[in-house]
């Protein structure tokens, strides 16, 4: 039986390249941006190409891809950089948000902040069951964290390091797992109409590319998948 997939309902960004301050909220699983060339349509996809990447090939490579921070921060823009995902593991579930910090000295980023929190009823204020800073930290365990859990304090080895990813491989972390499972599980794809039109491989596909050049695949598969429904 596999994982429930995580629904992203609420994203911000603070100085990500032209996306100085982008706040979306009440996001649906299927959201549509349209706007002229350069408005940042693109880059808020590199925004979760850059997170995904984060997780499995670490921030410094992440980083170094895109031009490091003056290339990466917004122009005239001071502070770190920031994203923010407000996401629900499973319908009815409680949100929890994910907050991430991302800073630069002497060439080299690190996580300046980290944390995640959720409110577990309808009543009560959110509270942080992981929070870190620069590689230090603390964590509650447990399948559902309480805000009067003890929080175990951990040391990763370096600041470049996401907690959430290193946390996440461990099994006493399973709310901490779930997010990180998410995102590495992400499969990214920059469509565009001069790839659909190519002759794609034949035979099913589960997922689409990376420039989902095999659209006719995917639509191949979901057909063979629900073939009681219309397409």
């Amino acid at each position: 039986m596999g994982y429930p997939v995580p629904r992203i309902e609420y994203l911000k960004v603070r100085n990500y390249r032209v996306l100085k301050n982008l706040e979306f909220k009440n996001m649906t699983p299927l959201t549509v941006f349209l706007g002229p060339n350069g408005s940042g349509k693109s880059t808020i996809f590199d925004v979760f190409a850059f997170l995904s990447e984060c997780f499995t090939v670490g921030l410094r490579k992440a980083w170094d891809k895109r031009g490091r921070f003056k290339e990466i921060l917004s122009r005239g823009s001071e502070g770190n950089l920031e994203i923010e995902l407000k996401y629900r593991e499973k319908p009815k579930s409680p949100l929890i948000t994910y907050h991430l910090s991302i800073g630069e000295r002497p060439g080299n980023p690190y996580v300046a902040e980290e944390w995640l929190h959720w409110r577990r009823g309808q009543k009560g204020k959110p509270f942080r069951f992981l929070d870190f800073k620069e590689g230090r930290g603390k964590v509650i365990t447990g399948e559902q964290p309480h805000e009067k859990d003890e929080r175990v304090e951990e040391v990763l080895d370096s600041p470049e390091m996401l907690a959430v990813n290193t946390l996440g491989q461990f099994a006493k972390h399973p709310r901490v797992s779930a997010l990180r499972r998410f995102i590495t599980g992400w499969h990214l794809s920059y469509l565009t109409a001069d790839d659909t039109r190519g002759t794609p491989d034949a035979g099913p596909q589960e997922r689409l590319s990376a420039t989902g050049d095999n659209l006719p695949n995917v639509i191949q598969y979901l057909r063979e998948q629900h073939k009681d429904r219309k397409y």
